[in-house]
């Protein structure tokens, strides 16, 4: 049945559509319209054959009379007439091509109408066989690249980003509590409540002493778009935006030991299951039971699983067996960094550069956070596509901010806009702004976003060079990486933490979304020797101010601290740190 599509299938379309139109080189407005309903229709929180019941599709950002009368189509028919004729002037495999890093559509459709190469494969023989060897853009560099990028292609992880994992799980949550009371707790368990970077899918544990009436609401949830399975306690369904989602509906009295189960990691459940067999117990999702026989132990809370065998609760962010049991047995686990301890956002942009919104907008959504200060650091004029401001600018902007910071003073209101910006690191680890420009800023935040390819020595001298320069308080984004699409530089994370343990520069977790910059293991490497590190939002948009969150839980599956990241020291502390 037609009416079966999910918002993810029918944004999926359109996206679809706007990667052939650009492929085919029409009109850049309209490709941008459909690439703006995709985004649209991939957001919404309910089904758009809901929101056309009501009348309300072109009421949705992004979607008008004829992409609402296309919806209606898909809804109608399950096809697309103008979606087919459309795909059928370019070859499937020619719109895989853009599954390769650096491959976006107008690349694509030159690979094909220049050399007719219709798939990976095709583009990975035409690479090893000199076949782009003389075709404008593809030099031998660029071919290298290419074969590299072919490769990550090739293994990419089709894995949900954290946060969008995140909100769906949220919003999940929130609406089952909503439509069942026999819904006592509820939460998200598996790699997504570890804070992995990337989730496979939802699994959604409820504690109920009617488990029944709890899968019965779970499946028929608005954002339910197929039901695969379901059964007295458990249920698995497919969501609108395309993820899976799996609930198991457990009695209360079994809450603590069911979510210490699912929450895993699978390495941290055989070492906790190892350890209770060493006291005489074989443990699982019912909980604890004597191998000698006699009354099981059935755990409701985590807290009393890990009791049972002698050692204090773990956050779930270190469950990977990478040494939390031996820190835990030895009273040595950390008071891991909360997202309350955050003060303030270090690194974000407004419309001066390539914001979405302006400095004062930008000030008001990080008090609406609860922070005391934040720091605007906008681009610096290098890249052409972020409109980068020069000294000039920087000088204009600067009045701007000590403007808005005397509103907030007379009005009585604690809050500081320390003036900054976010310098571009040269390929040979130079800025893209002189030493005085720097030096009349509250803070500098130097960040690598291009050649970021360069051999591991120097990508690693690249940083090390900016690094030292005494402006610098923040190296953004160190690796420049993307998230299943581009592996970012390879560097020598050693030498770059013990560089900036001497010179006092913050090393940045970048939480946005695709970013992630330091990782995890990276951020627990940096601390050993001795680094400092920022969370940041390197928000473009008010809204972007929650991806602090995800930052937060990657300082913590790396075993941070409040105490190690800049964000949550007052003001005067950190200007006393900059200072130094």
């Amino acid at each position: 049945m037609a009416d079966t599509l999910t918002n993810r299938e029918i944004a999926d379309v359109f996206t679809t559509i706007a990667d052939t139109m650009e492929v085919l080189g029409e009109d850049v407005f309209r490709t941008r319209a459909y690439r703006r309903a995709s985004e649209a229709i991939a957001d919404l929180p309910v089904p758009l054959a809901t929101l056309r019941a009501q009348g309300e599709l072109i009421a949705v950002p992004g979607i008008g009379k004829a992409i609402a009368d296309k919806i209606a189509e898909l809804l109608d028919t399950g096809q697309l007439a103008f979606y087919e004729r459309l795909r059928a002037k370019v070859p499937a495999g020619v719109l895989e091509l853009l599954r390769v890093p650096n491959v976006g559509p107008r690349t694509a459709g030159r690979l094909y109408t220049e050399l007719g190469i219709t798939s990976i494969a095709g583009l990975k023989a035409a690479a090893e066989g000199g076949k782009l060897n003389g075709v404008k853009g593809f030099g031998p560099k660029t071919v290298a690249t290419l074969l590299r990028d072919i490769a990550a292609a090739e293994t990419r992880d089709q894995r949900t980003l954290l946060f969008e994992a995140l909100r769906a799980a949220d919003s999940f949550i929130t609406a089952l509590g909503a439509a069942c009371p026999a819904v006592q707790q509820a939460t998200y368990a598996g790699s997504l409540r570890r804070g992995r970077e990337t989730i496979g899918d939802l699994d959604i544990l409820a504690a109920t002493t009617e488990p029944g009436i709890v899968v019965q609401a779970f499946t028929t949830l608005p954002l339910v778009a197929r039901v695969e399975s379901s059964g007295r306690e458990k249920a698995t369904v497919f969501l609108h935006n395309g993820l899976q989602a799996d609930l198991i509906a457990i009695e209360p009295a079994l809450w603590g030991a069911a979510l210490q189960h699912f929450t895993g990691s699978k390495a941290h459940n055989i070492r906790f299951r190892e350890l209770a067999l060493a006291r005489g117990l074989s443990f699982s999702e019912h909980g604890f039971k004597p191998l000698s026989g006699g009354a099981a132990l059935p755990c409701a809370t985590e807290e009393d699983v890990y009791a049972a065998i002698g050692l204090p609760w773990i956050a779930p962010e270190l469950r990977e067996n990478q040494g939390e049991f031996e820190a835990a047995a030895a009273g040595r686990l950390p008071q891991l960094v909360e997202l309350d301890d955050i003060r303030a956002d270090l690194h974000m942009h407004s419309d001066w550069s390539d914001g979405k919104a302006s400095i004062r907008a930008m000030a008001e959504a990080a008090r609406a956070q609860g922070y005391t200060h934040m720091a605007l650091t906008d681009h610096s004029a290098f890249l052409g596509i972020t409109n980068g401001l020069d000294g000039e600018r920087l000088r204009q902007q600067a009045a701007e901010v000590a403007a808005l910071n005397s509103d907030y003073a007379t009005s009585g209101i604690s809050f500081r806009i320390l003036h900054g910006v976010e310098v571009d690191i040269t390929a040979d680890g130079g800025l893209a702004l002189p030493d005085d420009v720097l030096a009349a800023l509250d803070i500098v935040v130097a960040s690598p976003h291009v050649k970021l390819s360069q051999p591991p020595e120097q990508a690693t001298e690249r940083l090390l060079r900016a690094i030292r320069n005494p402006h610098v308080d923040i190296l953004g984004h160190p690796t420049g990486r993307l998230i299943g699409s581009r592996p970012g530089s390879e560097i020598d994370l050693d030498a770059i933490a013990r560089a900036a343990a001497d010179t006092g520069t913050l090393l940045e977790i970048n939480a946005g979304p695709e970013r992630l910059d330091l990782d995890a293991p990276s951020v627990r490497r940096v601390l050993e020797l001795g680094a400092k590190l920022t969370i940041d939002s390197d928000a473009h948009h008010p809204d972007n101010l929650q991806w602090l969150r995800l930052g937060v839980l990657t300082a913590r599956r790396g075993w941070a601290q409040a105490k190690d990241v800049a964000n949550t020291w007052p003001l005067a502390t950190l200007l006393e740190w900059i200072a130094a």
